[in-house]
């Protein structure tokens, strides 16, 4: 083969990998930021901030702290992550919750009436906690909510520092949803 017709495919393949990629660009995500002041100055883990991205494939919420502590000698603290798909239902119908610190688990709920029911679910979903960067980030993947069109969620976080008096810090106030975002 002449260095000229190598030349000519090589071209050839490129084109056809760059048409490819052009077309196969992933859809985008609705996605908004909130902030929450600061109304829970007693712990350290105080919500300041929740964002949702509402894609094609997976909810993802990442809740900003003051603080966050990859170990704490204050006490336990923990984070619920609500999450509404159906507008006919009142409430939300799934939640994920997790401890605040490294080596905590988490787990994904049913929910009635704002309360966990039932045994964890096994679809696809995640949390990381970033204490360098003041954030936890959760994943559910858009199949757990049966592919909702809108998504809506609500966050909670409980500071057990003081056992007799713990620490809850609900985003903009107790059961407040976010906006309804649509899927990208």
């Amino acid at each position: 083969m002449t260095p000229h017709i190598a030349r000519g495919r090589a071209t050839v393949v490129a084109a056809t990998v760059l048409s490819c990629l052009a077309v196969a660009a992933p859809a985008s995500a609705e996605r908004a930021s909130f902030p929450d002041p600061a109304d829970a100055q007693a712990s350290l883990t105080d919500i300041r901030e929740v964002r949702v991205a509402h894609g094609p494939a997976r909810v993802t919420v990442t809740v900003g702290f003051t603080d966050l502590r990859a170990e704490s000698e204050a006490g336990p603290a923990g984070l619920t992550v609500f999450l509404d798909a159906n507008r006919a239902r009142r409430g939300p119908e799934l939640a994920v919750t997790t401890g605040l610190q490294e080596g905590t688990d988490y787990q994904l709920m049913r929910v009635r009436r704002w309360r966990l029911v039932g045994e964890p679910l096994t679809c696809a979903h995640s949390v990381r906690l970033r204490p360098a960067r003041d954030f936890a980030r959760v994943r559910v993947a858009r199949t757990c909510l049966r592919d909702p069109a809108r998504v809506r969620v609500a966050v909670r976080m409980v500071d057990e520092y003081d056992g007799s008096h713990p620490v809850t810090d609900w985003y903009r106030g107790p059961r407040r949803f976010t906006p309804w975002l649509r899927s990208g």
